[in-house]
């Protein structure tokens, strides 16, 4: 059985990150059914007690009790959760109204006569290094950190210039960055162009999230040109409901391997943190201490495990 106090942790977890944002994104013209699978869902979170006596004939009991009240406000949070949509994330994060200024556009080396803020799409010409040969990049500082769905080039329109394959380096704070790999876990070769103007889109797999980017030429045509687009969305804009969690209380055998120990402030930044590890799909959060820790569904052997027996913990819904 629940009790008060694990109630009110949950609904500091839920409602102060979640719920007033999930406001913004509810669709009210349309009308709440109650599935089965939810419902379900929503009678994890709420005492048995109370549940025997709720009726979805839409009459509510009386409440008597703050702690009723505070059963409800964790069913009415789940239900937001549950309904809100996830919104767009495909804007161009280069050049647009998510776009960035010319200041944000760097390189390694640029050539005078095709200039940094010629490495936009609109521009008829490219920016190119100013050394012919591989290994050049062009950089770009998001307006704040996003999330990033794919990578669109194009040659150099003036001269049959391009660079036919790149590598990709993201970062959050320019100066510590890594490679985006394939599955094996070799850095990722991407296509490139083969013409002056053809636009190669290449999307990006899992949840790739940054503030800057590095696209680097492996190959190239005569000379690394390149006009450089990036798809994606701020972080800010996507609806906290593209990845739910749900809270679970544990039971006996439910024992997880642990993926990563950290530290977050509150469930929000640990489910993100969880959301960026492709193997995670759960977590656990100490508010007192600020721990999070990051959660494998399946147990591995040569991972440490915890029992999460009459624990709090969230799982991807």
């Amino acid at each position: 059985m629940k009790t008060f106090q694990q109630d009110v942790v949950l609904v500091k977890t839920i409602w102060s990150r979640y719920v007033r944002r999930c406001f913004l994104s509810v669709n009210y013209s349309q009308p709440l059914s109650y599935r089965q699978s939810q419902i379900q869902q929503f009678q994890s979170l709420v005492s048995p007690s109370l549940w025997s006596r709720r009726r979805f004939t839409g009459h509510w009991p009386r409440i008597h009790t703050t702690e009723s009240m505070l059963h409800i406000v964790i069913l009415l949070s789940m239900v937001i959760l549950s309904f809100a949509g996830c919104g767009p994330c495909q804007y161009d994060l280069v050049t647009g109204p998510y776009g960035v200024s010319d200041d944000a556009i760097t390189a390694s080396t640029t050539h005078r006569d095709c200039p940094i803020v010629k490495a936009r799409f609109s521009s008829s010409r490219s920016w190119c290094p100013l050394y012919s040969g591989v290994g050049h990049f062009l950089q770009v500082e998001f307006r704040s950190v996003s999330m990033l769905k794919a990578i669109q080039t194009k040659g150099r329109e003036d001269y049959s210039q391009w660079v036919s394959l790149y590598s990709v380096n993201i970062s959050m704070d320019g100066i510590t960055w890594t490679s985006l790999s394939n599955s094996t876990g070799d850095v990722q070769v991407f296509p490139g162009n083969s013409d002056r103007n053809t636009v190669v889109t290449n999307e990006l797999e899992g949840t790739v999230i940054a503030k800057y980017i590095r696209v680097i030429s492996v190959s190239m045509h005569s000379h690394g040109s390149m006009r450089l687009e990036v798809q994606g969305c701020p972080y800010s804009e996507i609806s906290s409901t593209c990845h739910r969690w749900g809270a679970k209380l544990g039971s006996t055998g439910d024992v997880l391997s642990i993926l990563l120990d950290t530290d977050a402030s509150n469930q929000g930044l640990c489910g993100l943190k969880c959301y960026r590890q492709p193997e995670c799909d759960s977590f656990l959060l100490d508010v007192k201490s600020d721990q999070c820790r990051l959660l494998k569904g399946s147990v591995n052997g040569s991972q440490i495990t915890v029992d999460l027996d009459g624990v709090w913990y969230f799982v991807k819904i």
